[in-house]
């Protein structure tokens, strides 16, 4: 059924029910710790993707060689995806990690267009870049404390956003051989939550005493539009170009803004940068998706 939709609106779906899952997370994140959450969340999204996948309908081969890429994808996004970032935000803060991060969409494009041949137009180019740009204006709060960082510490959030696209591109590998989101986003993420478990004793943060209804009910929650989300993002690599589904889902962190008022009834405060970094964003995919 997915596979009849545009895959630039899967990822403007997918982009929607992301910005739904990290709002949602956000009232979590304190009483769990970010490990955790992505531990729980993930899990919780691993039962509802394999569950997807034997209901749908089932790929009768497994070459080795298709689930070695997605096993690859998964342990990239429980290093470079979770571990990494979280590194970054401990070492750099959460505002100099979000802008560095946004960066992903250079790998990604220019990862797309050296190894699997795809064209970037002036048209996606110059949304590709209104894009970027834009996110970097609404997560950028002008809070960045001035204090001494050594240099080497900036590699952290650089080298996740480098496999952050990196993993983009073996999805299109993975597919070459085993031509199935639902099998290879199953197996990514079976191979995601293993490497998270791996990876949680050596990030300083152990599993919370108690639960609370509300975080227990807002996290399960999370996990639904979370698997959505990878579901629509992973059918929209599948049929469309890197270089115009990558950028769509970027859109994410505008709509954030949206949810946090939807959910919480807060509001940022409408200031020039998020103004110019809503416009950007919203002519950015504008220009992506009618770029071809």
């Amino acid at each position: 059924m997915l596979d009849s939709i545009h895959p630039s609106l899967l990822a403007l779906l997918s982009a929607v029910n992301i910005s739904i899952a990290r709002t949602l997370y956000r009232s979590v994140l304190l009483h769990f710790g970010a490990n955790t959450t992505a531990l729980i969340s993930g899990s919780i999204s691993l039962v509802l993707i394999w569950g997807y996948y034997f209901y749908s309908g089932q790929v009768e081969h497994w070459p080795l060689q298709g689930v070695a890429w997605f096993v690859g994808i998964g342990i990239i996004n429980g290093v470079g995806g979770r571990y990494l970032q979280f590194l970054s935000m401990k070492e750099l803060g959460l505002a100099r990690t979000a802008i560095i991060l946004q960066t992903s969409l250079i790998w990604s494009t220019g990862l797309a267009i050296a190894l699997l041949g795809e064209n970037l137009n002036m048209a996606i180019g110059a949304g590709t870049a209104a894009i970027m740009i834009g996110s970097i204006l609404l997560v950028n709060k002008g809070e960045i404390e001035l204090k001494k960082i050594p240099m080497s510490y900036y590699l952290i959030p650089v080298v996740a956003a480098f496999l952050q696209g990196l993993s983009h591109l073996l999805r299109k590998y993975g597919y070459g051989w085993i031509d199935s989101a639902t099998l290879g986003m199953s197996i990514s993420n079976t191979f995601s939550v293993v490497t998270m478990i791996a990876i949680m004793p050596f990030t300083g943060e152990g599993i919370p005493k108690s639960f609370g209804r509300q975080a227990v009910l807002f996290i399960v929650v999370g996990a639904v539009f979370n698997a959505l989300a990878a579901l629509f993002f992973w059918t929209a690599v599948q049929h469309g170009d890197l270089v115009q589904v990558v950028p769509v889902t970027r859109i994410s962190v505008l709509l954030m803004i949206f949810t946090s008022w939807l959910f919480y009834r807060q509001l940022e405060q409408i200031t020039s940068r998020v103004v110019w970094g809503g416009l950007l964003s919203v002519a950015g995919v504008f220009l992506v998706v009618w770029g071809k």
